[in-house]
């Protein structure tokens, strides 16, 4: 932002010269010269620009970001990191079609970046559209074969698609290459149980609360536990605390948009209902409302 303030001042102050001009000297013709700035200023400016958007983002100013983002591509439309970030803001402020578009003015720009189309295969997914999700998460495998975070969205598209098998095969390659890449451990855990592997999805469940101590896989723990160890004191304790920690996944809907399968949510409802576990439902519910 500091260097293109000047170059707006410049325009305004040549402006009021002209009026000025025009006012007090009605007889003559005067033609102010304008200082147009130059190619590496508007790259300088649109980069700056970028930066204090990604900054708007992270503290959710994300309407604010995209009309800033939209100034810098007038500035400097080349710059694909400018498209990336208002696809982000975008999709932020659930303007996924817009964000799509976005994405691929970006891969005009860069058609070998491997994120990209792991970007556009999220928006793709998030708007229910898992097929084409997976041909994009595809095309960036293509471009490298050992991305973690790929294989991961993979895996997800496949379950969407309801192909429970290859969607294993996807989070066991991207836990292969990063060993404490808890969400995908915790995925093989959700495929698991659908594949009435108990036993072993909750090794995997276990695996990944482990490593992290997100409510998601110590929940999906505690469900387990209970499908294979009738109100056990670990289980209620387990859940108990995974409630506390995010409440949302209380709901059904919520579970669903984490890609729970049926299995695992017919077992939590089961779970839910028991005399151990009533308060904290209830407070879960009531912090959700």
């Amino acid at each position: 932002m500091k260097k293109i303030i000047p170059i707006i001042y410049q325009f305004t102050l040549c402006i009021s010269l002209l009026e000025f001009s025009i006012i007090n000297r009605p007889s003559k013709a005067f033609f102010p010269t304008i200082n147009e700035p130059n190619k590496e200023e508007l790259e300088s400016s649109s980069i700056q620009i970028g930066k204090t958007a990604l900054q708007l983002i992270q503290f959710g100013q994300n309407r604010e970001a995209i009309n800033l983002l939209k100034l810098g591509i007038k500035l400097n439309p080349k710059e694909k990191a400018l498209w990336i970030s208002l696809a982000e803001a975008q999709i932020r402020s659930n303007k996924k079609h817009e964000a799509l578009s976005s994405i691929n003015e970006a891969i005009k720009l860069n058609p070998k970046e491997q994120s990209i189309y792991f970007t556009k295969a999220s928006i793709y997914m998030d708007l229910n559209d898992p097929k084409k999700g997976k041909v994009s998460v595809e095309k960036g495998l293509s471009i490298n074969q050992n991305n973690e975070k790929g294989y991961f969205i993979l895996g997800n598209c496949e379950i969407m698609l309801n192909n429970y098998k290859s969607a294993l095969i996807a989070f066991r390659k991207s836990s292969k290459i990063q060993s404490n890449f808890w969400q995908a451990i915790n995925n093989e855990g959700l495929i698991l149980y659908e594949l009435d592997n108990f036993k072993e999805a909750i090794n995997k469940f276990r695996l990944a609360s482990k490593i992290s101590n997100d409510a998601e896989p110590t929940l999906a723990l505690a469900i387990a536990l209970f499908s294979i160890n009738n109100k056990s004191i670990e289980s209620i304790k387990l859940a108990k605390n995974a409630l506390k920690s995010n409440p949302q996944y209380v709901l059904n809907e919520y579970q669903k948009k984490q890609l729970w399968g049926k299995k695992l949510q017919k077992s939590a409802q089961v779970f839910f209902r028991i005399n151990e576990m009533e308060k904290a439902v209830r407070e879960a519910k009531e912090k959700t409302q």
